[in-house]
């Protein structure tokens, strides 16, 4: 992964003139790792950048941040510099929330917008807030149920002084994401494109429809087999549709 001299941003591939910059933001306890193929894959056209919040990768000693808004504001202030061409986000689970409330607040405070909001795996905002929260849950039955989204490997899940290290961070992004407290806004002119799995019960497609009460633009929702982390093995489809996506609306 290449470092910028900005510890928020990650370039797995640097380009040299890109004609868009994709931000790829993270799932809870997720960090700039799992976007470390992207730039690799897309064409020179499009540069991938990786948000990598504090308390993971080599920001794993900073403190961790439980609050979306500051998060938010912080993600704002460190890509501001980056705009400098077209852009659009990416982001799966809490990621998408990040994507979509870094939407409104670069809007707000800087008078931009990306050109494409992707989307992955997170209901609607409205309905993020009916989920059971279990960032308070005991340490064992916390672990069963992050156990349970499939999203972390079983060797990782049985080293228990690697989950002893990663427990904290996962903690914190679940806590930030069960407080956030949606406000009611008009939607946002921006072309939206929704992603979910299949077997995701924590995230039914009617949960991913409603995605569209939040854009006046252009909207739609594919489907694909896998459950929550879907994103994982279905890595190489989901770039194809964001490269034909971003390809309606510009030359690349």
């Amino acid at each position: 992964m290449n470092r910028t001299s900005n510890p928020w941003l990650v370039k797995s591939t640097v380009k040299q003139n890109p004609k868009l910059k994709l931000f790829c933001l993270p799932f809870a306890g997720g960090s700039s790792v799992a976007y470390r193929d992207w730039g690799r894959l897309l064409p020179d056209s499009i540069e991938a950048i990786a948000v990598e919040i504090p308390g993971r990768g080599q920001r794993l000693m900073e403190p961790l941040i439980t609050s979306l808004p500051e998060l938010v504001e912080q993600i704002g202030a460190n890509i501001r510099d980056e705009l400098d061409r077209p852009y659009a986000f990416f982001g799966h689970s809490m990621g998408a929330t990040l994507a979509y409330e870094l939407s409104h607040h670069l809007a707000t405070r800087f008078n931009t917008q990306p050109s494409f909001l992707f989307l992955s795996g997170r209901s609607a905002p409205h309905l993020s807030d009916r989920e059971e929260p279990i960032h308070q849950l005991p340490d064992e039955d916390f672990r069963e149920k992050i156990r349970s989204f499939e999203g972390t490997p079983p060797e990782i899940m049985q080293h228990k002084e690697l989950m002893d290290l990663l427990m904290p961070i996962i903690r914190a992004d679940f806590k930030m994401v069960e407080t956030y407290v949606h406000e009611s806004r008009p939607p946002l002119n921006i072309p939206m494109s929704l992603f979910g799995g299949l077997e995701d019960e924590s995230t039914p497609r009617e949960h991913l429809d409603a995605w569209q009460g939040y854009t006046t633009s252009s909207f739609s929702v594919r489907m694909f087999p896998g459950g929550h982390f879907f994103l994982q093995q279905q890595t190489g489809r989901i770039l194809e549709l964001i490269l034909r996506d971003l390809s309606g609306i510009m030359a690349l």
